[in-house]
């Protein structure tokens, strides 16, 4: 007759130890966590693909103000620098989402459409903002600004959609580098953003992978 050890396993009379119901549960949530671990992209992944493409852009844009680099090379540097990282970033998505359903699967693809759509009628709004007469000038630093204070106001609502510190924290210092971004001026702007919010991104990215493979 079997006998239950104080470690809640089963004993058998041959010395043999057989799992509980307890041990057996953790042994598969464990292992439902680490394939989770694998399938899931890490969100430090992006942070850091979109922390390069931020200061990339940011020191070709300030480049281009102290007349290093002239103003079409930085314009072809930033969509080279964004189409790549887009796509980069939608086939990372849909390889690790292959195959997974579900509501939480329903409300990330609605807030990741959330970013095209909202940074395109931005660029609509900018445009008809310029057509009003606003000076070049303004408009170099007004419009860079806007593009980063909604990517923050996105950052931040993620983080509070899926209760992320780190999203929310974040999201409030690239609102804080956009508004600062209009304060300094040119050239400095682009810098600002750049080292600002790229750096930012950096961080949080490296810091998100560095945890990730220490699990």
């Amino acid at each position: 007759m079997a006998e239950r050890g104080t470690t809640g396993r089963e004993q058998g009379t041959d010395g043999d130890v057989t799992p509980s119901a307890a041990d057996a549960l953790a042994i598969i949530q464990q292992a439902q966590s680490h394939a989770a671990s694998r399938l899931t992209p890490s969100i430090g992944v992006f942070y850091t693909i979109w922390g390069v493409v931020w200061v990339v852009i940011g020191l070709v844009w300030f480049l281009a103000g102290i007349d290093v680099v002239s103003p079409a090379a930085s314009g072809w540097g930033t969509g080279v620098a964004v189409v790549a990282a887009s796509v980069l970033s939608a086939v990372i998505g849909i390889r690790t989402g292959r195959g997974i359903s579900g509501p939480s699967t329903r409300q990330g693809l609605w807030y990741g459409l959330s970013w095209p759509i909202s940074m395109v009628l931005l660029g609509v709004l900018v445009g008809a903002l310029g057509s009003t007469g606003v000076p070049g000038d303004t408009m170099a630093v007004v419009g860079p600004a806007l593009y980063v204070f909604l990517a923050g106001a996105l950052y931040m609502l993620s983080g509070a959609i899926w209760t992320s510190r780190v999203d929310y924290v974040l999201g409030i210092w690239i609102m804080v580098v956009a508004v600062v971004s209009m304060l300094v001026g040119l050239p400095a702007s682009p810098l600002v953003i750049g080292l600002g919010g790229g750096g930012a991104l950096l961080f949080a990215g490296v810091r998100a992978l560095a945890r990730r493979s220490a699990r």
